[in-house]
């Protein structure tokens, strides 16, 4: 399949991740990532970081935007020089990010006024932490439910959460494309923050929002129940995705929380 990425690597996490741009955009304006530090005091210390971006369409450079913030997010993470803290360092990292993108979406150029949407989790001991800004999403597969951690920065989202339209309904919405809040806008851009323990048995699943122009949440905690993706891959859902339309760029991560 072209312009898509698959990765497995099974240690102390299991992670999967796919990347397509669909059957009708040109360009693939997801991206996603990943680190999990291979030097056991690094990760005990900082832990494991995912995260996928999705370019806001309606801007230029969206490419740009998602891979320059998952890959500034991580480099800043690991190696910026920021506290020890794990929540706290996730916190000033994510700062520093959402100021680079601002810096280059204000500059004049090709980047000029680019955006992106932003999720990403932090795995370390036993707890989990989410960073969140647009309308890409964070689930968690738990005793076989699957619950979505993150609120989706978008118009359809909010007239969701306030009872006006369903979920259903907002995957046809005419306005299901805009964006509420995202990467690039302003220079101090405030984003969602969660924590949790984990779970054995735990998956998390990152995506951006064009995989639900082909899925319900229903389906996806179907696939992720059967845990299909160990044997066929997680590109399994893109690969459907593309069969029923593929009308927008798809990205899929799946981590195996199960120390």
């Amino acid at each position: 399949m072209k312009n898509t990425s698959i990765a497995n690597l099974k240690t102390d996490v299991n992670v999967q991740c796919c990347t397509d741009k669909g059957l009708v955009r040109q360009n693939n304006e997801d991206y996603c990532g990943y680190y999990i530090p291979e030097d056991n005091n690094i990760k005990e210390s900082l832990g494991c970081l995912f995260a996928v971006a999705d370019g806001v369409g309606s801007c230029q450079a969206g490419e740009v935007a998602s891979a320059e913030a998952i890959n500034v997010l991580l480099q800043e993470y690991y190696f910026g020089d920021y506290t020890e803290k794990c929540p706290e360092r996730f916190k000033e990292a994510y700062d520093f990010t959402s100021l680079h993108i601002y810096d280059l979406s204000s500059a004049n150029g090709s980047c000029n006024k680019m955006m992106c949407t932003l999720t990403a989790l932090l795995l370390r001991d036993s707890k989990f932490y989410i960073t969140h800004v647009g309308d890409s999403k964070a689930f968690l597969l738990r005793d076989g439910n699957l619950i979505q951690l993150t609120k989706d920065h978008s118009v359809v989202g909010k007239l969701v959460r306030m009872g006006f339209i369903t979920k259903e309904q907002a995957r046809t919405h005419p306005n299901k494309h805009v964006i509420l809040r995202s990467l690039g806008e302003r220079p101090i851009l405030p984003a969602d923050f969660y924590s949790g323990n984990i779970q054995t048995g735990d998956v998390f699943f990152l995506c951006t929002d064009g995989i639900f122009n082909h899925f319900t949440e229903e389906e996806i905690q179907e696939f992720l129940l059967q845990k299909r993706y160990q044997n066929e891959g997680i590109d399994t859902l893109v690969r459907i995705g593309n069969e029923r339309g593929g009308e927008d760029n798809m990205t899929v991560m799946s981590i195996d929380a199960d120390w």
